[in-house]
């Protein structure tokens, strides 16, 4: 089967812009995107123009700086809402993130990565950084390294030969073969832990959900290191095979 290639160069370079606006923290002016998105100026401003006619963008008229319009609100929340997955396991989660404390993700597989779809903060007063439509690379985070213990080991070495495996953090691993071992003593266990190996400071339990033996989404627990200990790591590993074994029975029901 041919390999499907991308239609319309302008959609591209609009999802471009639309992509780098989503990772910034303030608004950015025009000089700043073209710079950044490597494009002339006069393409990415047509294409801006045309972003800001159907709502996709806002430019303030006094500043000149763009930021994502109000429409994309309302295509994410009916985007997330398409994930039945979040209909099932949020009550769960909600009960995970009262009795834990802490923050609870639910993600699905997309394109060799974990995309958020719900995330419930902890109650204390370190937030993570991490935002519903992010998205985590499987090598280096408990859910997705929970969802690469599912697969067979062909699957496993090409995504390493399709992903370079960078070094996010102190404890990140890079080397494949010590990759397979842990994605084994996963399978074990029957769940995967992220030990600084996404973002330093923070430490993280994920576990695998299936609908009908395919794995439909996945959750993990994630805390800052300073608060896991054996006793809180087994509470955690409890809780969160407790609230898979209840999210499947649910909707395999």
């Amino acid at each position: 089967m041919p390999e499907q290639k991308p239609y319309g160069t302008v959609i591209l370079r609009a999802k471009q812009i639309l992509d780098f606006l989503e990772q910034q923290s303030r608004p950015m002016n025009l000089q700043e995107i073209y710079t950044s998105l490597q494009t002339s100026k006069s393409t990415v401003l047509k294409i801006l123009n045309t972003l800001c006619l159907v709502g996709y963008v806002k430019r303030d008229e006094g500043t000149k700086r763009y930021t994502l319009g109000i429409k994309m609100i309302s295509y994410g929340e009916a985007a997330r809402k398409s994930f039945s997955i979040v209909e099932f396991a949020e009550p769960y989660l909600v009960a995970l993130n009262e009795e834990l404390g802490e923050t609870i993700h639910l993600g699905v597989f997309d394109h060799d990565q974990i995309v958020y779809v719900k995330k419930i903060n902890s109650k204390g007063k370190i937030i993570l950084r991490s935002q519903v439509g992010h998205s985590i690379d499987l090598y280096c985070s408990a859910m997705g390294k929970a969802y690469l213990a599912e697969q067979d080991k062909q699957t496993v070495l090409d995504y390493f030969h399709r992903v370079k495996l960078i070094k996010r953090s102190r404890n990140t691993i890079t080397d494949p073969d010590r990759l397979l071992e842990n994605l084994e003593e996963i399978r074990q266990c029957g769940y995967a832990t992220d030990n600084e190996e996404n973002e330093d400071e923070i430490y993280c339990i994920g576990t695998v959900i299936k609908h009908q033996g395919k794995i439909e989404g996945l959750m993990s627990v994630s805390t800052p290191v300073f608060r896991i200990n054996e006793e809180k790591k087994k509470k955690i590993i409890a809780l969160l095979k407790k609230a898979r074994l209840e999210i499947e029975s649910k909707m395999n029901a």
